[in-house]
């Protein structure tokens, strides 16, 4: 077996979206091994996180406030078989539509699979000032793919919507259907199959439209545990 991590993690002064609303990523000492009154010179520290930076998963919620949260949706929806979208030819602000994914997972797919799309822009653009304003992005089409084939979850390591489009149509029809969006994951260029099994779990939080993920590929292991 094979383990592959797709997650972006966090870390201390990572980039954000340049929005007054956006809060930035903290790691905040609470107890130091020099402040701690007993005599085990502890570590304890406090995690400010934004739900939707680094790799997370959006929940229906996110955009339809009577909907499901995070903490309500099944966990098998975030294990299980996945295929991936080689797209890795996209360039930047480059559309990714409907006909692109049938072309790369049509051979492989079944209903009930996650859809990775890979584009490698996270992983050679994070960083860059202007990250946020020049991706390729989903084109309502995949959504409607997505839908008509039964996928369970899509995730991808470019951007959901196109920059600067603020109706979301892509959000709007996936999490409308039940489908999670997980967003920010990278690496999908160390998978050496299209078929993996994915672990995705997010943290466990009550009434959350979205959570962090540590994201992972299982490769080698379809067969036996599915």
């Amino acid at each position: 077996m094979k383990i592959i991590d797709i997650t972006h993690g966090f870390y201390p002064d990572m980039p954000s979206y340049e929005a007054k609303w956006y809060p930035k990523f903290a790691i905040k000492p609470v107890m130091t091994p020099e402040t701690d009154p007993a005599p085990t010179r502890r570590t304890f520290t406090r995690l400010e996180l934004f739900a939707h930076n680094a790799t997370h998963v959006d929940a229906p919620k996110h955009f339809f406030e009577d909907r499901e949260s995070l903490d309500r949706l099944p966990l098998d929806i975030f294990i299980g078989r996945a295929c991936i979208a080689d797209l890795s030819y996209k360039k930047p602000f480059e559309p990714i539509t409907a006909d692109d994914i049938e072309k790369a997972v049509r051979d492989i797919w079944e209903p009930g699979s996650r859809l990775l799309i890979r584009t490698d822009y996270l992983l050679h653009n994070w960083g860059r000032p202007d990250f946020w304003d020049r991706p390729p992005y989903l084109t309502p089409s995949v959504a409607d793919w997505v839908i008509e084939n039964k996928g369970v979850l899509i995730g991808l390591d470019c951007l959901t919507e196109k920059p600067g489009d603020v109706e979301s149509p892509v959000h709007l029809k996936l999490l409308g259907e039940g489908i999670p969006i997980l967003e920010y994951i990278t690496h999908l260029h160390l998978a050496e199959s299209k078929v993996s099994c994915l672990f995705a779990l997010p943290t466990k939080v009550e009434g959350v439209e979205a959570s962090p993920v540590r994201a992972v590929l299982l490769e080698n292991v379809m067969e036996a545990a599915f």
